[in-house]
């Protein structure tokens, strides 16, 4: 019993796009030298403009990003060599080596200035010279997506070649600016293997700072996924701080890579007793909970089922509800294969006490999950785990 109900936690606006010179005005860049790929050399067009930097960040007398003096400013043009400090000053060389990403270009006003505000044309030469110390491309991504509370589907198709219908699902929650993303999976299309090294998750906040913080917000290695199987990313939990519950979502990997593969869509080896143990489980009436906002929030709606609610076909003219994007049983007559592939992707084959598909009714999953919780010997949980135990 996944999420039925999708609360939107975030539908800000996209990260603005800004189209990038890579000269510095007035000079003759092929005079200093080139940087990586062939760009202008880098520090020169540092140099240019670090005055005018100082001016604008620094603040009166240098207290603020020279010393740090005023309010423990982070000191990113500090000394003795600014163009040194500044390139090692966490963001300011995006991680996504995306150079709209910077935190120098995405810093709003505040104590001080915003770039964009400021004079001398000073937002497109710190673009200019941010394009020649990193001059791409970007590392694959996704792009910026809004999170919904609940479940959520991120496709993978634009991220690189041979990754249709691949994609990252996971459950999301959001309290008190922290946004706790479990059921992490990755999954794999049917005729492709994916390969993936160290994602990252960035956060795009509706105005200010990019945070793009590989360390902090990441997972270090590689992981592969067989065709047509599905695998929790990593730990299948991160958990993200500093959330703007208006901003969005993008998730960067170093590498994504498919090679040609022949899936089965992670059929189920213990289909029988799926039929047998979890379907009529699933078939049980629990209480339906209101949703958190409802005024008169306490009293049950009405009473459904796992089936109830992931089996449920909706009108012609609308899409499936988010509760059967997450799992779709409907299936279950006519095709329990099809159903039980479906429900084997919210089992954790590593711990499977620990799938999401017996954690949700239980109430120790998804928090938006809007069933009644029932105790981990109630003949919902002991028959669908029936089926569970035995899947491999």
């Amino acid at each position: 019993m996944m999420a039925s109900r999708g609360r939107a936690i975030a539908s800000g606006l996209a990260a603005v796009v800004i189209g990038l010179g890579i000269f510095a005005c007035g000079d003759d860049p092929g005079d200093e030298g080139t940087g990586p790929n062939g760009t202008p050399n880098p520090e020169p067009l540092f140099r240019a403009l670090e005055a005018d930097l100082v001016k604008t960040c620094g603040g009166t007398n240098g207290t603020c990003h020279v010393s740090g003096s005023f309010q423990q400013a982070p000191t990113w043009l500090a000394g003795p060599d600014r163009y040194v400090s500044v390139k090692k000053h966490r963001g300011v060389l995006p991680a996504t080596k995306e150079v709209g990403d910077s935190i120098l270009l995405t810093q709003v006003k505040h104590a001080g200035p915003a770039l964009t505000d400021a004079p001398n044309d000073l937002y497109r030469r710190v673009s200019d010279w941010l394009t020649a110390e990193v001059p791409g491309p970007p590392l694959p991504n996704t792009g910026a997506f809004s999170v919904l509370s609940g479940f959520n589907s991120i496709p993978l198709d634009t991220v690189g070649p041979g990754l249709a219908n691949a994609r990252l699902t996971f459950l999301a929650t959001e309290s008190n600016g922290t946004l706790t993303l479990t059921a992490l999976k990755l999954v794999a299309p049917t005729n492709a293997n994916v390969k993936i090294d160290s994602p990252f998750f960035v956060i795009l906040p509706r105005n200010g700072k990019v945070k793009a913080e590989p360390e902090v917000n990441g997972f270090k290695g590689e992981l592969t996924v067989a065709a047509g199987q599905s695998v929790d990313l990593f730990t299948g939990k991160m958990i993200l701080l500093r959330w703007d519950p208006t901003g969005r979502l993008k998730i960067v990997f170093n590498k994504i890579e498919s090679t040609p593969g022949q899936g089965t869509t992670g059929a189920c080896t213990a289909l029988e007793l799926f039929k047998s143990s979890a379907l009529p489980a699933m078939s049980k009436l629990v209480d339906v909970l209101p949703d958190d906002d409802d005024p008169d929030n306490g009293e049950p709606l009405g009473q459904s089922s796992c089936l109830g609610c992931h089996a449920k076909e909706p009108p012609s003219d609308e899409a499936p509800a988010p509760s059967v994007q997450a799992m779709d049983l409907r299936g279950a007559g006519s095709d329990p294969a099809a159903a039980c592939a479906q429900a084997k992707i919210w089992i954790n084959m590593q711990d499977k006490a620990q799938s999401t598909i017996l954690l949700n009714p239980m109430g120790k999953g998804n928090p938006q999950h809007p069933m009644k919780a029932v105790s981990a010997d109630d003949p919902i949980i002991q028959g669908i785990k029936a089926w569970v135990d035995a899947e491999q």
